[in-house]
Formats: C-alpha cells, structure tokens, sequence
C-alpha cells in the first residue's frame, strides 16, 4: 500500500526538493513588490489517494501523483503586470480501479496574462481562470472542492474588468468578464500531450469568437475582496454567467441530442469569528445552471464548509450535493462529504520565503450513478516564494 509511503516521500520532498510554493493566486505576487520587478511563487505538491473501499468493488486504487506549480509576475511599471501560472502534473486520467505512480504528466501554461491598474479599476487580458465559484476558490482542504469545481470555466481566453469600491461599511469588487475557450497551442501539453482543443470537443463556450461573459459581485467586512475568506468577518459573492452552447460532438450526432446555452446563478457568504483562541470559518454557497455546460439537464449545486484553526492545525468539514434535473428523465444526485485535518508551518522555516503543510483527509463521493467511493488521502505541499527590484 502506498498510502503511509506516501506521507514518507512528501516528508522527503520537503528536505530534500528544490524550494517551490502553494495554491495562492497568482494576482497576489503583486505584493510586495515594487516596480519595475520580478517576482515568484514555487509549489511542490505529492498527493496519494486511496479508495480504500467502493461500490462496485472494482473501482478501489490507490493513486500517487505530484503537482509542481510556478506563478510569475513581470511588473515593468506600478501598473503594468505580466502573470503566467505553469503547471506540471497528471493531464491524462486514469482508468476507474487502476493504480498508478506518477504516471501521465504534463506540462501547461494555465494561465498568462496582463494585468493594467488605473486607480480603482483594474482589467486582465489573455489567458486565465474566470471568477464564479467562491467555494471552489478558498474552500480549503485535499478534496473539498472536487465536485464544486465541476463547473468552474478555466483556462478561457478573454478579457476582464474589476471595479473595486466602499460602500455601507464594506469594500466591494464588480468584475465582468467576456470569453471563450482557449484552442491555442496553450491548450496542449509538453511531455504528456493531453491534446489540443478543438470546436468538436464541444462545450459550453467552446465557440468561435468570444461569446461568453460573466458579472460577480464580492463584498467583504474587515479586508479587501481577494482575501475576505482568511482575514475578513462577512463576506458574499453573487454571479451570473452565460455560456453559448458549443458544436455537437459526434456521440452528439449519433444520439441526435440538443444542446442549450448555459445559464448559471450564483450566491456564496462566508462569515468568521473568534472562539477562545480559535477562529471559526464558515462557508456557503448555492449555484443554479440551466442548461449545465450545454447540455438539456440542468444542475442545483449547494456547498457548505466548516473550518476550525487551532494553533497551527485546521480541521475541516466540508458537504456538497449536486442535484442533475435531468430533462425528460428522473432527478439524480451527486454527493462528497470530506473530512480533514490540515498542519501548517509557522515562520520560522529554514528558507526565507518558504513555508510547508501536512494534509489529511477521509472523503466519501457518490456519483448519480450510484457508484460510491470511501477515499483517504493524503498532501504534503513545499512553498516558496521571493522576487527581485531592479534598479534597488
């Protein structure tokens, strides 16, 4: 069993690899540095999953893989930035019930981007992750966001603008956004090639020119937007996204099924307080799609997170619920509950700029297929991050 080995590699890992960083995003590098200026952030990540348990019994493996993240930020002047985030990590999924160790890897240019600020009002062009799902974005954990993030529209090409603002006592961000999906060369990958993509892969918003956009409304007492999770008291988000329906496919053909455009509503809040010497977070969301990613079926997904931090340990409860209203057919259901403990460093690492996290996690996911999986995992991540003032 690889799942206690695991957790002796990633401890391993943490000696012994090349300084790397985490899972912040990659508009933050800003931070701290002052233009003109190069700055980094490194990610080292061995994760093993094991579905220790199933039904049917023959989905049970026991998985190893890594995920190696570089976010950089080239800021020539205090309102010009050029960001890309570089993945290397499985792009090829495995077969249900195979085990694998560090198999299909690849690597991809998740995102690259231009980001110019003008007072109040910031906007982003080229390739990147849209904003929708809070939940997806902060809920911490190992697999908290698996199902969640079924329909987050990531790596699109497009543009953005964001409008911060204070209004009766708490700092807003309007952001709207127009895309479409990338089918550039940045879509492929290096060493395993996952595959351009293509107007036949189909899609919601995979069409030719930009016809999709999105509007978010953030709100946040006691910190900026981007960081009201971890520091803020109370925060919201409300969402809608369109997505145009993409080609058929041709298993679409064959079964002559009709697509819909795809409409999506959003609310989330999240709320955090003080409980003796332990910070309470909680989380909430509720999404509604008509027409789920194109298709007739549309999809009611409710989230809910518990986080508790205690001194350097965070421990989680997370439960999400996927309801399919299948059109001419039964209602079905999808269903995580996850479970975990997180240990964090403190400062005093022995790299300057670095920090680390032991995670584990016990997670049971149970598809409108009837399919259930008891899984416990396991992450040790390495972080590192620094930067360079030119001229200084």
């Amino acid at each position: 069993m690889r799942f206690l080995a695991s957790v002796l590699t990633g401890l391993g890992l943490l000696v012994f690899s090349t300084p790397v960083l985490a899972e912040d995003p990659v508009a933050e590098l800003v931070e701290g540095c002052a233009a003109p200026c190069v700055s980094y952030e490194l990610s080292t990540e061995l994760q093993n999953d094991w579905i220790f348990a199933a039904d049917p019994s023959f989905l049970t493996s026991d998985v190893l893989q890594p995920t190696l993240t570089a976010d950089l930020l080239f800021a020539p002047t205090d309102y010009l930035q050029l960001e890309t985030s570089i993945i290397t990590e499985p792009v090829v999924d495995s077969a249900p019930g195979e085990n694998t160790v560090l198999e299909g890897i690849g690597t991809y240019v998740a995102e690259l981007y231009t980001v110019i600020e003008a007072g109040p009002a910031t906007t982003r062009a080229g390739k990147f992750d849209t904003i929708f799902s809070l939940a997806s974005e902060v809920a911490p954990g190992i697999n908290a966001t698996e199902l969640v993030s079924d329909f987050d529209a990531d790596e699109r090409l497009g543009g953005e603008i964001a409008l911060r603002f204070e209004n009766l006592g708490l700092n807003h961000a309007l952001a709207a956004t127009a895309f479409t999906s990338d089918r550039t060369i940045l879509s492929e990958s290096l060493f395993t090639n996952r595959g351009r993509t293509s107007l036949s892969d189909g899609g919601a918003g995979n069409t030719k020119g930009v016809s999709s956009f999105s509007v978010t409304l953030d709100g946040c007492e006691g910190s900026e937007t981007a960081d009201c999770y971890l520091d803020g008291e109370f925060g919201y988000r409300f969402g809608f996204r369109y997505q145009r329906a993409g080609h058929p496919t041709e298993e679409d053909i064959e079964d002559d099924v009709k697509l819909g455009d795809e409409l999506a509503y959003l609310a989330a809040a999240s709320k955090s307080f003080e409980l003796d010497e332990m910070t309470v977070r909680l989380l909430g969301e509720m999404s509604y799609l008509r027409h789920f990613d194109g298709r007739q079926d549309d999809a009611l997904v409710v989230t809910g997170s518990a986080a508790l931090d205690v001194d350097s340990l965070t421990y989680i409860a997370t439960y999400t619920e996927q309801t399919n209203l299948v059109a001419g057919g039964p209602d079905t259901r999808d269903y995580l509950a996850d479970f975990e403990v997180i240990y964090s460093s403190d400062d005093n690492t022995p790299f300057v700029g670095s920090k680390w996290q032991l995670a584990a996690a016990y997670t049971f996911a149970r598809n409108a297929d009837h399919e259930n999986a008891h899984i416990l995992s396991v992450r040790a991540v390495f972080d590192f991050s620094g930067g360079v003032e030119f001229g200084r």
